[in-house]
């Protein structure tokens, strides 16, 4: 059998909030999806989907979310971490963790997220 990574959905509640970290953070742009009771923001790229959805309506799936929780690790790929550390400094985002390849921010909801060069 074969699968293949389809996409992360993560929940939030304060999904804009979020939506606004990955945009100015990790330059993603990830857009508002609107129906008529619900919104969520979405990136689709090459067929893998980044999509924040408000938690308590998507809570048959993942409410409450679980602010401390590590089970949900993103990772991206930079080309070049100095020049990504100095991003982060310049959008006074404080850095959780760096070493020589990685550097660690905490999202609004207290997800760990990477930035790396492997």
């Amino acid at each position: 059998m074969k699968t293949t990574l389809r996409g992360v959905f993560l929940t939030s509640d304060q999904p804009e909030k979020l939506a606004a970290f990955y945009r100015d953070v990790a330059g993603l742009p990830l857009e508002a999806v609107v129906s008529a009771d619900y919104t969520y923001w979405m990136l689709d790229r090459e067929g893998m989907q980044l999509a924040i959805h408000d938690a308590e309506a998507f809570a048959d799936y993942a409410h409450p979310p679980l602010a401390g929780s590590n089970l949900t690790h993103l990772y991206f790929q930079v080309a070049d971490l100095a020049a990504f550390l100095d991003h982060l400094k310049s959008s006074r985002i404080a850095i959780h963790a760096v070493d020589d390849v990685t550097a660690t921010v905490i999202d609004p909801d207290g997800r760990k997220v990477l930035f790396g060069t492997a």
